[in-house]
């Protein structure tokens, strides 16, 4: 009741902004078109794009106190966010599906770098220096991606040379807890070749809270590389090679509050290698990742144990945009395999070696209507995948293959009343294909159970519905969707005695609904002022979080747990030439979670998590050329908060910054 009471005043405040903002709104205003790739794998304007689609634009980066792209999305108030301390992000959530931190071919909301599979769900590893935008479309999106787009997308877009010539910058900052960091950047074109470096280092002790003091253990140190490079060939094609490297190293992992421990940490590193050919109707490309995690932990002092986990995930794709009359048609293909190797130095890893390769030809056709005032859209997709089982050393396996198949629709409507003002609807199916382990797994664990993959699973399903309204002019732009998903097929692990042995099913899912709204109003610009003036705000509230297991509803409720009922993220944005700043206000809403504190009354059972809002700010001032200075605060107010429980995370932070720019 609460969060709803604080809802409904503050979409009444969006309603009038939006409405006197559009009553002021001139038709001689000079239109900004947004363009989007993600939703449609072309350039076009986002909107002629019938799905609902959120950016975090270059200026949002630029003054945003976020150290990792997992910290920028957060900022985006998405939806279900699971963070912990250091240099670790566990699940990003969109209309109640999430990525999956333990397997990334488990997870219902897919992770892409430069389109391509981001190769993990640890969006901590993915840095925020060499990030140009994010677009997140959220919805089904399978038709084009393939498995786990059931919540929908989110598209890391790197950056490349822009400006003739040679740009770039040197400098520092330093803040709370010893952290510092120290990084130069460097881009530009010559002729046919653009080029963009960036490298950076920084480090962070152990952080403090207002409530819990101290939380030992907390502290990180990690390295950033990226590089691009493209070339002009043939007249109005590029060849492109990008890398992008990040190494963490004695990353701490201190444990919940009430199971700390003071000295296990972490090593990580994610390096990704992509190679392409783009031409103006054509998009050739090919993508590898090497990412690793090797764990050092132990009960009590010392790190006896090593656990390791690699993972390779490495692709290719292509596709072709041809008009036929008043239709555009994109058709292509991907190919992407996923090899995961464990091991462990005081016995057998927990888990076996898998490999996954999937196969996927889609088509969409997108038909122009009415002198391009109605836009429909239809897409259908086949995948074909082959999860394989491997020996690993130290566990009993008898290694197995397992193939299946999926077909996937979808389709859209734009309807442009006016030039500035659209309805659009979106209708479409997207799935997650079962891992490996599900399918084909035969081994006993190195405690003693027996695990057996079903053959007959079948994908995990979504058919999902938006309808939506967007209105855009130079300084205003709003989008309001209303979304209604129904997921089907969920795969659950059970014990299964006819077996004796732990094995996988399909069962009834959920049905998930909300209404997602976002809006921006440069006041300042509008008004005729030489400052931008920018309040915005972007809200997810959700109507329905039902679940439809019934093994589930008898255990924890009927509720969808780590759920939030709505999230928002409402703020300003200020500046000209010589400074900008912004400041944000992110809010998470209540949730049903599970407790795991033992030494609590309530351990085991299903629990209320509070609310919390945290207030970040961060401003910039160019005072001559050449120079420019920073500052930030996080968590301004010295909120205790906590993703997880048992996690809290920082207190009030501050951070100044230095830059030389040429």
């Amino acid at each position: 009741m609460r969060s709803t009471r604080i809802l409904y005043p503050v979409l009444f405040a969006l309603c009038i902004l939006l409405l006197a903002a559009a009553a002021s709104a001139g038709d001689d205003a000079a239109d900004m078109e947004e363009i989007v790739v993600t939703a449609t794998r072309i350039e076009e304007p986002k909107s002629d794009v019938p799905a609902s689609v959120q950016i975090i634009t270059r200026e949002d980066i630029k003054n945003s106190t976020a150290k990792n792209a997992g910290d920028l999305v957060a900022e985006a108030a998405l939806g279900n966010i699971m963070k912990y301390p250091g240099a670790l992000t566990g699940t990003i959530g969109l209309r109640g599906y999430s990525t999956s931190l333990l397997d990334t071919l488990k997870g219902r909301v897919l992770i892409l770098v430069n389109g391509s599979n981001a190769g993990t769900a640890n969006l901590a590893k993915i840095p925020v220096d060499d990030i140009e935008r994010v677009e997140i479309v959220k919805g089904p999106a399978s038709v084009l991606y393939g498995s786990s787009a059931m919540g929908g997308v989110i598209n890391i877009i790197t950056r490349n040379g822009r400006k003739e010539g040679y740009y770039g910058f040197a400098g520092a900052e330093a803040g709370s807890w010893g952290y510092w960091k120290a990084r130069a950047e460097l881009s530009g074109k010559r002729g046919g070749l653009d080029y963009y470096l960036t490298a950076g280092r920084s480090e962070e002790n152990d952080y403090e809270t207002k409530d819990y003091g101290d939380i030992y253990n907390s502290g990180y140190k990690d390295e950033t590389l990226s590089i691009r490079f493209g070339y002009r060939l043939l007249d109005k094609g590029r060849v492109s090679v990008g890398f992008q490297h990040w190494k963490g190293w004695d990353i701490g992992s201190p444990g919940p509050l009430y199971s700390p421990d003071p000295d296990d940490y972490k090593d990580s590193y994610r390096n990704g290698l992509d190679v392409g050919y783009k031409a103006e109707t054509f998009n050739l490309k090919y993508y590898l990742v090497k990412d690793r995690d090797e764990w050092h932990s132990g009960w009590g002092e010392g790190n006896s144990d090593v656990y390791v986990k690699k993972t390779g995930t490495q692709g290719l794709s292509f596709q072709e945009t041809f008009p036929l009359g008043d239709h555009r048609i994109t058709a292509g293909g991907q190919w992407d395999r996923v090899r995961i190797d464990s091991s462990v130095n005081t016995g057998a890893p927990y888990s076996p070696n898998a490999k996954y390769d999937s196969y996927g030809v889609f088509a969409e056709d997108r038909l122009s209507l009415q002198e391009k005032r109605i836009l429909l859209s239809a897409g259908v997709r086949y995948d074909y995948f082959r999860n394989e089982i491997l020996s690993t050393p130290g566990l009993a396996v008898n290694p197995r293959k397992e193939d299946l198949d999926h077909l996937t629709v979808r389709g859209g409507i734009v309807y442009r009343l006016t030039d500035r003002f659209s309805v659009k609807g979106n209708v479409g199916t997207a799935f997650r294909a079962p891992a490996p382990d599900e399918l084909a797994a035969d081994y006993v664990s190195s405690w003693g159970t027996a695990y057996v993959g079903n053959p007959g699973l079948k994908p995990e399903k979504s058919t999902s519905y938006d309808a939506g309204v967007n209105y855009s002019r130079e300084f205003l732009k709003a989008d309001v969707t209303f979304f209604h998903s129904r997921f089907r097929d969920k795969i659950l692990g059970y014990y299964d005695p006819g077996l004796s042995a732990m094995t996988w099913k399909n069962v009834d899912g959920a049905v998930l609904q909300g209404v997602e709204v976002n809006v921006s109003y440069d006041a300042g610009l509008d008004s005729g002022l030489e400052v931008s003036v920018e309040p915005f705000a972007n809200i997810t509230y959700n109507t329905r979080l039902s679940s439809k297991d019934a093994e589930e509803i008898s255990s924890f409720g009927k509720t969808l747990l780590y759920t939030p009922k709505w999230t928002g993220a409402f703020g300003i944005r200020a500046g000209q030439d010589l400074w900008d700043m912004r400041l944000i206000a992110v809010y998470t809403g209540d949730e049903r979670v599970q407790d795991w504190d033992f030494t609590s009354p309530t351990y085991g059972d299903v629990v209320d998590k509070g609310d919390f809002t945290v207030v970040d700010f961060k401003g910039s001032v160019r005072p001559v050329t050449g120079l420019e200075i920073t500052a930030s605060v996080e968590n301004l107010f010295n909120r205790t908060y906590e993703y997880v429980p048992g996690y809290p995370m920082p207190g009030r932070a501050y951070t100044a910054g230095l830059k030389w720019v040429f």
